[in-house]
Order: structure tokens, then sequence, then C-alpha cells
């Protein structure tokens, strides 16, 4: 089952790639309404009693396309079709043995030297330019997609937003504002944003690290390769150039350290071996 990597990604190989795009914003939801004044503030109080407001698939996916948009504006996108059709058929290979496969994932590449990667709610997933080049082979990029896509398949910023004061203002007003947009969709927008370039907790960090190596173990790759991406940061990090990664990731020591102690606890097979370091190298290194 898990030797099913190559004939994957060759098939995916005579599919066309999914393009990297935001796309257009469906309405949904709706006013709801009550038979009387009466009923209508006791629906209101329940909303606001609600500690979690539910957030579907679909306003999930609109809230990432905002936030997806703003990454862009930041970085901008490297336009390299031959490179992010390469990183879309990894990436999308991952998603299908993710935890959460029924959602449409995109990914692209930051035009950015900076060594980073960022999952936006809805599954727009960044690698940038300067990750690109750190990464040795084509396991070791799956591993940088693998975590990006657990905080995806964990939904870590709909969680934290969930939990925030933002979304104590009631579901009918909540599902408005996805809806309509406006001043409070712009507030969603802002913690999310903020969530993605300010960082997550550490916990929700180390759960994307462990969620990793069990998708690359299902996928097929050598998940030893996460160890390895976590060791190049560490490497990085003594030489002083990882000031962006560190404002929103924990130690490479610390993540290593939670990483080995999940990895005890995993049911995973024998490590596989599987790198493709050539097939890294023509579609990615002589680019």
């Amino acid at each position: 089952m898990r030797h099913c990597l190559l004939a994957s990604i060759l098939l995916l190989l005579s599919q066309p790639a999914y393009g990297f795009g935001l796309g257009d914003i469906s309405d949904i939801g709706g006013m709801i309404g009550g038979d009387s004044d009466t009923i209508y503030r006791a629906e209101q109080a329940l909303n606001l009693a609600q500690a979690l407001i539910p957030i579907s698939d679909e306003e999930e996916l609109i809230l990432g396309r905002a936030v997806a948009a703003r990454v862009i504006g930041r970085y901008g996108i490297t336009q390299a079709p031959q490179q992010t059709y390469y990183l879309n058929l990894i990436g999308m290979a991952l998603a299908q043995r993710s935890d959460r496969s029924d959602i449409a994932y995109h990914f692209a590449i930051l035009d950015t030297d900076d060594v980073n990667a960022y999952a936006c709610p809805g599954g727009f997933v960044f690698i940038t330019r300067g990750a690109l080049s750190m990464v040795r082979d084509e396991s070791e990029l799956a591993a940088v997609l693998a975590h990006e896509i657990a905080h995806v398949s964990e939904r870590h910023i709909v969680n934290a937003m969930q939990k925030s004061k933002i979304m104590k203002v009631g579901g009918n007003i909540a599902s408005d504002a996805f809806a309509y947009g406006g001043p409070l969709f712009d507030k969603m927008t802002d913690f999310a944003t903020d969530a993605l370039f300010e960082g997550l907790s550490k916990s929700d960090e180390y759960d994307s690290d462990k969620k990793a190596i069990e998708y690359l173990d299902r996928l097929g790759y050598d998940y030893p390769a996460m160890f390895d991406v976590i060791d190049l940061l560490d490497e990085r990090r003594k030489a002083g150039k990882t000031q962006v990664l560190a404002k929103t990731h924990p130690t490479p020591k610390m993540r290593l350290k939670k990483l080995e102690q999940a990895n005890r606890k995993l049911d995973l097979e024998e490590p596989t071996s599987i790198r493709l370091k050539p097939r890294f190298a023509q579609q990615i290194q002589s680019q």
C-alpha cells in the first residue's frame, strides 16, 4: 500500500494540475428570522452563549481566500510553472492521504528568500523560494508540505479563531459576515493573518510535526525526512539565518524532542528510504 507512491504521482502527471487561484466567492448563509421578537431575542441569547461558533468548510474557504490574498500581496508568487506543477503533484498526493482529503488544496511558491511555509484556512499552502532551495530531496519537500497540510487538516487557525473574542458575536452575525463581508469579516481575516505571520501555539506546531510523519508514512515517503528538515532548520538557526521562522515556531531542539516522543507512540511501519533525490533535482534544482 505504501509503495503506491510512484504510481500515484505518475498517474497525477498525466492529469492537469490544479492551478493556484483564489476563485470566486459564492454567497452562503442568510438571515434567520423568528416568529416573534421574543423568539428572535432567545435565539440571539443562545448564540451569544455559545463558546464556539461552527465554521463550515465553505466559510473556511472564504476566509482562506482572503488570507491567501494577503500572503500573496506581501511576498508575491514565483512564476515557475514546472516547479509549481511538481509542487502541486506532491502536495495533492499528500492531501489525499491526510485526515482531511475532502477539500481542494492549492500550492504555490512565494517569491522570497526567507525560509518558511504557510498554510491558510481552506487548503491554500505556500512554501517560500528560500525553503525550496534548502530542502535536498523530494521526501524533505514532502515533509514541509505535510506539516502545512496538517495545519489545514487540524483546522488550527480556525479553531484558534473560534475560541477568540471575535467569534462571540452570535452565530447568525458570524454567518452574515462570511456571506456579505464587512468590518467583522475584516477582523476575522486580520486574526487569521496575524496567526499565520506571528505564529500558532507550540502545541499546534508539535501536532503538525506528528501528523506530518504520519502522512509521509501513509504515502510511502521516508518519514525520517521530517526529522532531517528540522535538523536543517537547526543548522540555519545556529548560523543566524532563521529570524523569520524563529518568530513563528518553537526551537528545532524542542520540535525534535516532541517529535521523537510522538514517534515512539505511533504505529508506523519501517522507513522506506524513498527520497527521490534525482527527480527532485530534475524538477526543482534544474530550474
